[in-house]
């Protein structure tokens, strides 16, 4: 309808130049308020169903001023009462989609890189009552609220996870380095210890604020922390070696995949920041595509081993399953936890190729 309307009101071929032009301007200043205005306006990604309900409402007051126009034809009255149902339907649908979020939620902030949300459940059950940090539909970590489980590990990074079972081998170094890509809730900070350091890389400073003021994890880990703002790659290409004994790579928004961090330009990056013999954990879980392949292509490009490292989800822990990745270039080390059933060497795929920083292709490794 919105298009025959268009079409209705299309002038005389002379008038036809501004014609377009308004009808590209105005798709111009729908694209500057969806990326600058609604950041800025709105808490949540607000402006789909708004914008489909009022839609629903231009359909219906043209359908009932010009109830005799050639795309309604006889069954005008179907065609009202189509759309006032249609209209109800995305109205539902924007109260659905607005309302529990808004009052659920403990904080609802969004800013260039997204939307983010906190909220707490369970509240009324101390042993359960969690907070929890959502990007989308994404978790990005999970807190306990009682002071006795408040710094356990959860979500993706369990001890049993990849990244718990890098951060946690033993022998554990005296006084361990470790760099993470992604902040999150901070909940890998639960792993540090008084002689540790640990030096997290975050490109949202949404985030930053959000682990500070929302979850104890940083106020509360005993190890020297500082946080790098920017993107995790350039920072680190900024900086001089780290020397660090972990290098976690979790900067994945939902199910966006970052290319630039998967390369095997990339990798020689992060092995010019690791000790001899560190390890890289690369978090891979994903629905719709199958990384593993991949980053063992990128750690094969650079040399080294790569182990893939699952676990089951504990509910009552709050930790979930996760898929990831361990390059190093230590073979004993991918041989004991293969031995030990920590882990499993990563099958290949055919006609697959490494990923660089110019080639990269989603399509080949699609579920």
């Amino acid at each position: 309808v919105c298009h025959g309307e268009l079409v209705r009101l299309k002038p005389h071929p002379q008038y036809l130049t501004s014609f377009y032009l308004m009808v590209a301007l105005g798709g111009a200043l729908g694209g500057v308020f969806v990326g600058l205005a609604a950041p800025r306006l709105f808490t949540g990604y607000f402006e789909l169903p708004l914008g489909m309900a009022a839609c629903a409402m231009v359909v219906a007051f043209v359908l009932y001023r010009y109830p005799s126009k050639p795309y309604v034809g006889t069954q005008r009255w179907q065609a009202r009462l189509g759309v006032a149902g249609l209209g109800l339907v995305l109205c539902a649908y924007l109260f659905l989609e607005v309302f529990p979020a808004t009052r659920h939620s403990r904080l609802l902030a969004r800013n260039f890189y997204g939307a983010l949300r906190v909220y707490d459940s369970d509240v009324e059950d101390p042993q359960r009552a969690r907070r929890t940090l959502s990007h989308g539909g994404i978790t990005h970590g999970v807190q306990f609220l009682s002071p006795e489980r408040r710094l356990w590990p959860t979500a993706y990074y369990g001890p049993k996870s990849g990244a718990g079972l890098a951060l946690l081998e033993e022998p554990r170094p005296a006084s361990q380095r470790a760099g993470l890509i992604g902040l999150g809730a901070g909940v890998l900070a639960s792993y540090g210890r008084p002689s540790d350091y640990y030096r997290f890389y975050e490109i949202n400073p949404l985030v930053v604020e959000i682990a500070k003021t929302e979850f104890t994890f940083l106020k509360e880990c005993p190890a020297n922390i500082d946080i790098v703002l920017g993107d995790g790659r350039l920072s680190l290409e900024r900086e001089g070696s780290q020397q660090f004994d972990v290098l976690a790579v979790d900067a994945f928004s939902g199910d966006a995949i970052p290319a630039h961090l998967l390369t095997a330009q990339a990798f020689a990056l992060y092995f010019r920041h690791l000790k001899e013999g560190g390890v890289l954990a690369v978090h891979t879980t994903n629905t719709y595509l199958d990384l593993p392949p991949i980053v063992k292509l990128s750690a094969e490009a650079v040399g080294k081993e790569a182990l893939l490292v699952t676990n089951p989800g504990d509910p009552q822990k709050q930790i979930f399953p996760a898929a990831w990745v361990l390059v190093t270039g230590r073979r004993g080390f991918v041989e004991k936890a293969v031995a030990e059933g920590k882990g499993t060497l990563i099958q290949p795929r055919k006609g697959l190729r490494p990923w660089t920083d110019d080639y990269s292709n989603l399509f080949q490794i699609l579920r």
